[in-house]
């Protein structure tokens, strides 16, 4: 039995390392947005949706060190509001919908 619970914890550390270890950056997030919406922003705050420009109306990052998260709001040409919610573990990006497990990660 003690072997067993030695066993199940290594394997819960070394989980939990791994996390930690591959938790992805915000630089990721804006290369991985860039990949995957096709959105660019420059250094002066300038951003665009593939030729389209867009406007950039606010950011939250969050790294719990197990995860991270980020949201990203832009304003589109019409005035439509685009948001992006991901959520970062094990070195990917997971999209996310507003929903209660969005509310409880960020």
């Amino acid at each position: 039995m003690k072997k067993v619970a030695l066993l199940v914890f290594t394997v819960m550390v070394g989980l939990i390392l791994a996390m930690v270890a591959t938790t992805p950056s915000e630089a990721a997030f804006h290369e991985w947005i860039s990949e995957e919406h096709n959105i660019v922003c420059e250094t002066d705050g300038t951003c665009w949706n593939g030729d389209d420009p867009i406007r950039f109306q606010s950011s939250h990052f969050r790294n719990a060190g197990l995860f991270a998260t980020l949201e990203q709001t832009f304003e589109q040409a019409e005035g439509e509001e685009m948001i992006t919610r991901t959520v970062g573990i094990f070195g990917q990006w997971i999209e996310m919908e507003n929903n209660k497990l969005w509310e409880i990660l960020n």
